[in-house]
């Protein structure tokens, strides 16, 4: 995984990110040689991939961290049981539903728990991704880079480059390299980045 991270990283400072959401971006630096931004890309991809923003939930038991965590009651056949009042009744009866869902339904709460938790363990990975991301973002631009969107014509030129290649790496440089590219289609950054 941190391969990949490492791989990732470096090839968003001489490649493209790829994503929905946002245009094909680049990162460049006027008057860097090539040694500097291979060497730069490199260093700031392992700074991200090593970036731990302490995300583990060490204080979670069960790996769901307390919302929504009080446990239903349990009958004493293990099925679930829903207590309410019911009028005339005087007092707590369990619902017919609760009553109805012991068998094979009985392992339900448990179910949703896992649920819960792999929710919160896949949402926890986001926010580890977006802390790396944002901190590969900040080593480039720490070190002088600029990032800078695509243009159509760029980006079609970068699809015939093969993937990893002297080429793409080459094209890439050339772009981020030059001041006119940087100036006009650098990518503003929010506030505080």
């Amino acid at each position: 995984m941190k391969i990949a991270w490492l791989f990732a990283g470096a090839a968003a400072l001489a490649g493209c990110s790829i994503n929905g959401r946002q245009p094909f971006t680049a990162w460049g630096k006027q008057g860097v040689s090539m040694l500097d931004y291979r060497t730069d890309a490199g260093q700031c991809a392992l700074i991200a991939v090593t970036y731990d923003k302490n995300l583990n939930d060490a204080n979670n038991a069960g790996g769901v961290s307390g919302q929504n965590s009080t446990a239903p009651a349990q009958a004493p056949t293990g099925s679930t049981v829903a207590s309410g009042t019911m009028p005339g009744m005087g007092g707590t009866v369990a619902t017919s539903s609760a009553i109805l869902a012991g068998g094979s339904n009985r392992d339900a709460g448990n179910v949703d728990i896992a649920n819960r938790a792999a929710m919160q363990q896949q949402s926890r990975e986001m926010q580890a991704q977006r802390a790396r991301n944002d901190a590969l973002k900040f080593c480039l631009a720490n070190r002088g880079y600029t990032e800078f969107a695509l243009t159509r014509e760029q980006r079609t030129q970068l699809e015939t480059l093969p993937q990893g290649s002297d080429q793409r790496r080459e094209y890439l440089y050339r772009l981020g390299t030059d001041p006119q590219v940087l100036a006009s289609q650098a990518v503003a950054q929010p506030p505080g980045s």
